[in-house]
């Protein structure tokens, strides 16, 4: 399933001032950067030159909320990744 996957290979998750954006870090150096505000909603892939996970991941992604509590990805076999943001810091979760 494509959140095991995902979560497996996560690293960390860095979330903007607002929880506005988010970029989910992966082990390869590849990022997803997600957006959701009240008029904007998307997510983009960076990979350095010698390529990377992220970019592939994209298209796999359905949809995904993003605020104060975690970010919440779902993929196109049905899985969802959930990374919740709390004083005891990151914790990844899938459910298939």
């Amino acid at each position: 399933m494509w959140a095991e996957r995902v979560r497996r290979q996560a690293r960390r998750l860095k979330v903007g001032r607002g929880f506005f954006e988010a970029q989910l870090l992966l082990a390869d150096g590849s990022f997803l950067h997600f957006r959701h505000d009240p008029h904007t909603r998307w997510v983009q892939a960076w990979a350095p030159e010698a390529g990377g996970a992220a970019p592939g991941l994209v298209p796999r992604i359905e949809r995904f909320r993003l605020n104060r509590r975690h970010l919440e990805v779902w993929f196109d076999d049905g899985s969802r990744l959930e990374v919740r943001l709390g004083a005891l810091g990151t914790r990844f979760r899938t459910h298939e």
